[in-house]
């Protein structure tokens, strides 16, 4: 009798389990950078090796008629809604020019082959700060990319760059501030009007996310790297990833929130090798 019941016991155990989870909000959710082999960093990795570099442009427009974007209904009856409706106030997923079709906020970046690692540049080439500020009711910019990590042959471990991310607001009304990602657990809190919070992030397998609890609608994303080889499309969809190692072949990638990671289908394909001093032009449509 004992064991029948330590059995329903343990059944209703894991029925309460698969229903309402005992893990983090991304646990489950696909890698975009999978762990090396063995696990973490420990497995030892050879540079790319490179004197000379090369740059890399492009513009990413939409293929087909862009999806409309939506106004916030949020921002309706909300408290500070005659601040917020000065700024931005339709959903920022898909930001098409209407002329070019040219589309903000997608990432793009090389990664190098497998076994393979971006030594850190002699040269430094990436700013200390990266500034995301609210000025109304959304994050500027959307979308940023972070180089907070670099690969160090010696520790077989990644080492902090220096680079923070400064969150700063400049409206006249509180926001709040909070992030989340797979290698970076939840942080954030308020931000007075006027004042801004500095982070330290580490290198995370997935993009981090950006929430204000104050203004629920607004949403933003971090793509960390260990090598400052990435950009960010601006308003025309226009993008110019500079220094790139020269020589080895690189696998061109990009991002987008509403696909996550791609392939982008550019002439010659996503295997890429810069020859010195060379500018690359990789065009590329995306569609929804």
């Amino acid at each position: 009798m004992k064991t029948r019941y330590w059995a329903y016991s343990l059944l209703a155990l894991f029925v309460t389990m698969g229903l309402y989870g005992c893990s983090s909000a991304t646990e489950g959710d696909e890698a975009i950078f999978p762990p090396s082999k063995g696990g973490g960093e420990a497995e030892a990795r050879k540079p790319i090796e490179a004197k000379e570099f090369g740059t890399i442009t492009g513009t990413v427009t939409f293929e087909g008629d862009p999806p409309p974007r939506n106004d916030l209904g949020q921002i309706v009856g909300h408290g500070d809604q005659s601040h917020c409706t000065k700024g931005d106030t339709k959903d920022q997923t898909w930001i098409v020019d209407s002329s070019s079709k040219g589309v903000a906020n997608i990432v793009v970046w090389v990664e190098p082959p497998n076994g393979m690692y971006f030594p850190k540049p002699e040269k430094k080439i990436w700013e200390d700060e990266v500034v995301l500020d609210q000025p109304f009711c959304q994050f500027v910019p959307h979308v940023v990319v972070l180089y907070p990590q670099a690969y160090d042959p010696a520790s077989k471990a990644l080492v902090a760059t220096g680079q923070k991310l400064v969150v700063k607001n400049s409206a006249p009304i509180l926001h709040n501030f909070r992030f989340q990602g797979r290698d970076n657990p939840s942080r954030g809190g308020n931000v007075q009007p006027g004042t801004q919070q500095v982070y330290e992030l580490r290198k995370d397998r997935q993009e981090i996310s950006f929430n204000c609890d104050v203004h629920k609608w607004m949403t933003g994303y971090a793509m960390t790297f260990d090598h400052p080889y990435a950009a960010v499309t601006d308003k025309d969809g226009k993008f110019t990833i500079k220094n790139v190692p020269a020589g080895s072949q690189l696998t061109f990638m990009a991002w987008h929130e509403a696909k996550r990671k791609f392939v982008p289908v550019v002439a010659g394909g996503n295997a890429i090798t810069l020859n010195a001093g060379e500018t690359k032009t990789l065009d590329f449509k995306i569609s929804k």
